[in-house]
């Protein structure tokens, strides 16, 4: 009888060794899945302001483009540069003069 009973305590005890362990390893997993998926947000967070700050510093950029582009695109600004750097000049104004034919005046009437 007492061979059973030290059997029976040794595979008790080797039961709850085992679900000790097992209960264990599945919270040391569910806590290293924690610290995963928390530094992943952490991370990505960090990438999201990051792309923030990117994208505003590119928009004011853009804005400056645009300006610049205004600035460069004046007419007169275009004008002075042709004339002083490419010595280029506006020419004269033409006078057209267009005669009409009285027989043709006639039959569109």
């Amino acid at each position: 009888m007492v061979r059973k009973k030290k059997k029976s305590r040794v595979s008790r005890d080797f039961f709850f060794t085992m679900s000790f362990l097992l209960v264990m390893s599945i919270l040391i997993g569910c806590f290293l899945g924690y610290l995963w998926i928390h530094n992943t947000v952490t991370e990505t967070i960090k990438e999201n302001v990051a792309l923030r700050k990117m994208e505003r510093q590119l928009e004011n950029r853009n804005k400056e483009l645009r300006s610049e582009i205004s600035e460069l695109s004046r007419g007169d600004r275009i004008k002075r540069i042709a004339r002083e750097q490419l010595h280029m000049q506006s020419p004269e104004p033409e006078s057209l003069i267009v005669f009409i034919d009285s027989q043709h005046m006639s039959m569109t009437e």
